[in-house]
């Protein structure tokens, strides 16, 4: 029984600091709380997750949970690749948008002589 207890409180806290931290819109918000409802059931009936595992052909609701956490972390990966990669892409067009409007000779380039102290004939 102490497991329950530890288990749902873990994921009150988890889903609290998520909503705090993120500040999302509703549909993300409404994706927690399903989150949230889904994992407080199966904690309280974890009988549900053997009797869904054997409905899909898996051995335990265990081994059903952790395939399904695979494929979970497998999606969010991908998910946090596209935004990094969209990042990116907004970044390397904002150094450019910036060089454009800001064009310097950097020192050595052709045409600039960089200034120097010697008086060199």
């Amino acid at each position: 029984m102490a497991i329950r207890i530890i288990l749902i409180a873990g994921l009150l806290l988890l889903t609290l600091v998520a909503l705090v931290s993120l500040k999302s819109r509703l549909g993300v918000r409404l994706f927690l709380a399903g989150q949230l409802m889904l994992g407080v059931f199966l904690v309280l009936f974890p009988e549900t997750t053997n009797w869904l595992a054997a409905k899909v052909g898996v051995g335990r609701g265990t081994d059903l949970l952790f395939y399904l956490a695979v494929l979970a972390g497998y999606g969010a990966m991908l998910i946090v690749l596209a935004k990094f990669r969209r990042l990116e892409r907004q970044l390397t067009e904002l150094t450019r948008q910036i060089a454009l409007k800001n064009p310097r000779q950097l020192p050595g380039d052709a045409g600039d002589a960089p200034p120097s102290g010697d008086s060199a004939p």
